[in-house]
C-alpha cells in the first residue's frame, strides 16, 4: 500500500469518528456505576400515554470513570438536602408530590464516591448530562472540579422554558456561575483520544448528552442517560418529559445506531432490571 493511500485512509478514519488512532489501543480506564437513590413518580413521565398514573420507584445512577488524566464523574444525583425523607423541605411539598427523593445519606453522591475508594476532591472532571434535579443535584460538592456541560444546557437551567421549570432547582447551582465550567457545543471527546466521547442527545431537555466510554475488555458502553429512561423507550414509546419529542426520538435512534456499529452497550439511566444487573459487577474495564 502507498504512503499516500495509507495517509488517505487514515485521515478517513478521523473523519468518520476520531478514533483510528485510538481503537487498537485504548487507554487503560475503569467504569464503576454509583446507585444514588431512587425517585418516586408516574409512570407516565417516563412513558408517555402509557401507564399513566400509576406510581413506580425508579433508580437514579451516576458515574465513575477512572482515566489516566484523572478521575471522570458523570452526574451527581439528587441534592443531599432531600435525604432521609426530607424531599419537602428542599424542594417543596409541590415538587416533592411529583419527584419524590428517596435516598439515605449514605447513597449520596459523596458518600458512594467514598465507599467506591474515592474522595469528592479526586474528581477533576464532573460531566452533566443535563441539569434537571437528579443529575445536577450536588455539583456545589465539586467546587474545585471542571464542570463539562452542553453551552446549550446551561442557558436552559438558568433561564428554562415555562414548562420545564419544575425539573430545574435553581438552589443546586444557584452559586455556581464562577465554577469552570467547559462549554460544549455538540460532540466532544474529553481527552482526545476517543476514550470518553460526549454524545449531543438533545431533546429530553435543550442541552442533554450521553456519554461513550471506550473500555478495554467490556468494549463500548454508551452511557445514555435521559436520552433513553428505560427499555420501552428504545422500543419505541415516547418519553413522557421531554423538550422536543421529535428530537428525543431522533436522540434515541443515534444512540441504537452507535451501539449497533460499535457492538456496544446502551445503559438507561433509570430502568431498574438494568440498574440491577449492571450492579452485579462492580468495576467495568
Amino acid at each position: 500500500m502507498s504512503k499516500r493511500w495509507k495517509a488517505l485512509m487514515g485521515a478517513a478514519a478521523v473523519m468518520a469518528g476520531g478514533w483510528a488512532h485510538a481503537a487498537d489501543a485504548p487507554p487503560d480506564i475503569k467504569l464503576m456505576q454509583l446507585s444514588v437513590g431512587k425517585i418516586e413518580l408516574d409512570k407516565g413521565f417516563m412513558t408517555a400515554m402509557v401507564d399513566v398514573g400509576t406510581k413506580i420507584k425508579i433508580p437514579v445512577p451516576a458515574y465513575v470513570i477512572q482515566h489516566p488524566r484523572g478521575l471522570v464523574l458523570f452526574d451527581t444525583g439528587m441534592n443531599q438536602a432531600t435525604a432521609d425523607g426530607n424531599c419537602a423541605n428542599y424542594w417543596g411539598q409541590g415538587l416533592c408530590g411529583a419527584f419524590n427523593s428517596i435516598q439515605g445519606r449514605d447513597e449520596v453522591v459523596d458518600r458512594q464516591l467514598k465507599a467506591a475508594g474515592f474522595d469528592v476532591s479526586d474528581v477533576k472532571y464532573v460531566v452533566y448530562s443535563h441539569f434537571h434535579l437528579d443529575h445536577a443535584g450536588n455539583i456545589k460538592m465539586f467546587p474545585k472540579a471542571r464542570h463539562v456541560v452542553q453551552k446549550a444546557e446551561l442557558r436552559a437551567a438558568w433561564w428554562p422554558e415555562k414548562f420545564q421549570r419544575a425539573a430545574y432547582v435553581m438552589k443546586d447551582f444557584d452559586t455556581t456561575r464562577d465554577y469552570d465550567f467547559i462549554q460544549v457545543e455538540g460532540d466532544f471527546d474529553l481527552f482526545g483520544d476517543g476514550s470518553i466521547v460526549l454524545l449531543d442527545t438533545k431533546g429530553h431537555t435543550q442541552g442533554h448528552q450521553s456519554l461513550q466510554v471506550k473500555l478495554k475488555n467490556t468494549g463500548t458502553v454508551l452511557l445514555a442517560a435521559d436520552a433513553i429512561y428505560t427499555g420501552e423507550n428504545e422500543a419505541g414509546v415516547i418519553p413522557g418529559i421531554t423538550w422536543n419529542t421529535a428530537a428525543s426520538m431522533l436522540a434515541i435512534d443515534r444512540l441504537k445506531q452507535i451501539r449497533d456499529a460499535r457492538q456496544g452497550q446502551l445503559w438507561y439511566s433509570h430502568d431498574a432490571e438494568q440498574h440491577a444487573q449492571n450492579a452485579k459487577t462492580k468495576v467495568f474495564d
